[in-house]
């Protein structure tokens, strides 16, 4: 189709073969093949020189028309490969602050080559790229009240959480052997933004019948520097304040009878069906954490 056109466009079998970088015997042989499948004559002959029959004007329009959906199809193939070759991860803030530093490197490692994109994520967020067909996978907190992820998505637990009670540096309980949820009677404890797990916290003092002042930061980091400047105590997961405790700047206590724990993992769309990418990051995630917790 392209000998065709050009052959139409410049009415020279000479012409076209310089053009097209072959033979003149190579252009006339495709123009004989387009002749016999049409079972017609396209060119009228004349000396060196060619021109359209009226057989050949309806071609030519087609056969423009068709180059341009195959330089289109090529476009768009292209870019779904581009596309495919990519991996977008979508991962909780948590998850990425603390854990996907290592994660990465070792992923890296396995499989130099991938191409990755991260998108870090609150949770309310992560469940809305989710709900709006983004990804089918997250790497995220998983709350047994989220009605939504759990009826939609299969699980894959990676690891749980145990959330302590985190003070300020020089706090008087700091010295203490033990701490009862009594102890919490009307002191100040700050939340994060999540709903979840503001909810879960407020039910454990419910259920230990402790009145306490809630109060709610962004996230993590900054509750941290929160209880550092003693605006009040919390709860947060020993990772996010392993750092602190080791320059002295929080103190990290269990409490006799409260058992605050969260799972972390990820989630796949139902009947999804992952890319190799995807399969490969999930695989060798769960390895990392199964490593992890082994060494511990």
């Amino acid at each position: 189709m392209e000998t065709f056109i050009v052959l139409a466009d410049c009415s020279s079998f000479t012409e076209t073969a310089k053009r097209l970088y072959c033979s003149q015997p190579t252009i006339s042989n495709h123009i004989q093949q387009l002749e016999e499948m049409f079972k017609t004559t396209l060119f009228h002959r004349s000396g060196k020189t060619v021109q359209l029959t009226k057989q050949g004007e309806i071609l030519l329009n087609y056969a423009k028309l068709m180059t341009e959906l195959v330089d289109e199809a090529s476009i768009k193939i292209k870019n779904v490969s581009q596309q495919e070759s990519i991996l977008s991860v979508y991962v909780s803030n948590y998850i990425a602050g603390y854990f996907f530093t290592d994660i990465l490197k070792h992923f890296h490692v396995a499989f130099p080559k991938q191409l990755l994109e991260v998108y870090t994520h609150c949770y309310e967020d992560l469940v809305r790229c989710l709900r709006e067909g983004r990804t089918n996978i997250a790497f995220m907190p998983i709350y047994a009240k989220d009605e939504y992820i759990h009826s939609q998505y299969d699980i894959s637990v990676l690891f749980e959480d145990d959330f302590l009670l985190i003070l300020p540096a020089g706090h008087p309980w700091a010295l203490r052997k033990v701490i009862y949820c009594r102890d919490l009677q009307n002191q100040t404890i700050l939340l994060p933004q999540s709903p979840y797990l503001q909810q879960y916290i407020a039910e454990q003092m419910e259920k230990h019948q402790v009145k306490v002042r809630f109060l709610q930061m962004s996230n993590f980091e900054m509750i941290k520097r929160a209880v550092k400047s003693q605006l009040g105590l919390a709860f947060l997961p020993y990772t996010t304040v392993a750092g602190d405790k080791k320059n002295g700047e929080l103190e990290v206590r269990t409490v006799v009878s409260l058992n605050l724990k969260r799972t972390n993992g990820f989630v796949v769309r139902k009947q999804a069906k992952l890319t190799p990418a995807e399969i490969a990051f999930c695989k060798d995630v769960e390895r990392y954490f199964h490593a992890t917790q082994s060494a511990l």
